[in-house]
């Protein structure tokens, strides 16, 4: 998959912008604070219509316009694609091939970006959500069907907490969203254990590559249903025995949002034994490794890594460039980077332009 042409009006700090790149790697490079990161985060965002950076499109607006609008060309061998999202104040509207697209779901299967920010380092340290988030993405882009899960999920969890924040909850009621909650749980574990399952095959080699020691590194998946024989019968039960306490905390403690993973990193838990070094060379072969489990080289994952300077040693980013050169585009934003044979945007006072 590759990104031909981006233009973009109004999208942050940048009035009007129309580049295009090249199709293997793209130093995006300037001063600090003049726009780099912004223009990753367009190419990020039309694989989600979501921003890593912030949960408020509003921000995306440029100061002082109504709306922003993102317009992407891509190919995927033979074929080519357009992607355009105009973000207004009152919401944003999705286009392909110039049809509007009513589940955004069908973005990620037109354009598929993986991406590492400063932001990801403290991934497996930090809140479960965000270790939960990397999951529920990253199979998404794989399977629509699963998309579709956790939507319906989603939906049903924030009816149940609305009903046990209720003065006097139904009971009859909590146990119907239960039980429409327990037959969705089962193909969502397994689906979640099937991901970790792919990730853990390839993701000790991309380590290796990237530490330049070969070290046992697996990701272990925590899944709130224990043992083998999962069922629906076995979540509704979990659901019940949690009834009480969910009553009285008025929330819903228990099910696959609650989930967690962990990485171990020569069987110690890396959040807890790793160092500084170790945890950001990790998470970033964590959030690569997605790439290698795509077979089809046409289908292969935009990656964009933004400011990596600032995270790995001279050591950990030579090696870093050694496997970024292997894959397909990547994007790589950056103070100072000089790479033979790549494409170099240079980037000052929210202007890009190609110099290569």
């Amino acid at each position: 998959m590759i990104l031909d042409r981006l233009v973009l009006k109004n999208f942050r700090t940048y009035g009007e912008l129309d580049i295009s790149f090249g199709e293997g790697l793209n130093l995006i490079l300037g001063d600090n604070a003049v726009g780099k990161t912004n223009l990753a985060e367009a190419i990020q965002y039309i694989s989600l219509a979501r921003s890593w950076r912030s949960s408020s499109d509003r921000v995306l607006i440029k100061a002082g316009a109504d709306m922003a609008l993102i317009q992407a060309y891509l190919k995927e061998g033979a074929l080519r694609r357009s992607i355009e999202i105009e973000i207004a104040k009152e919401g944003k509207r999705v286009k392909i091939n110039g049809k509007p697209v009513n589940r955004l779901s069908e973005l990620s299967k037109s354009a598929n970006v993986i991406v590492f920010a400063p932001s990801d380092v403290p991934l497996f340290a930090g809140a479960p959500s965000e270790r939960r988030a990397f999951l529920d993405v990253s199979i998404s882009k794989q399977s629509p069907d699963y998309f579709s899960l956790m939507s319906k999920y989603a939906r049903l969890l924030k009816s149940r907490n609305a009903a046990l924040k209720q003065a006097h909850p139904d009971v009859a009621l909590l146990r119907t969203y239960s039980d429409q909650m327990s037959e969705l749980t089962i193909p969502i574990i397994r689906y979640r254990t099937m991901f970790v399952s792919s990730l853990n095959r390839v993701l000790p080699s991309v380590y290796g590559q990237l530490s330049g020691q070969q070290s046992r590194c697996e990701v272990v998946y925590r899944p709130f249903l224990k043992g083998a024989d999962i069922s629906p019968e076995k979540a509704k039960k979990a659901f019940e025995e949690a009834l009480e306490s969910d009553l009285m905390h008025r929330a819903t403690g228990v099910g696959v949002h609650r989930e967690d993973i962990s990485l171990m990193l020569n069987g110690e838990n890396i959040a807890n034994y790793g160092s500084q070094g170790e945890n950001r060379t990790a998470v970033i072969a964590v959030k690569l490794s997605p790439y290698f489990l795509i077979e089809d080289e046409s289908k292969k994952p935009i990656a964009v890594l933004d400011d990596i300077n600032s995270e790995l040693d001279s050591g950990r980013v030579g090696r870093l460039m050694g496997l970024l050169e292997k894959l397909g585009q990547v994007f790589v934003t950056a103070t100072k980077l000089d790479i033979a044979g790549a494409s170099v945007i240079d980037v000052a006072e929210h202007s890009a332009t190609r110099r290569i």
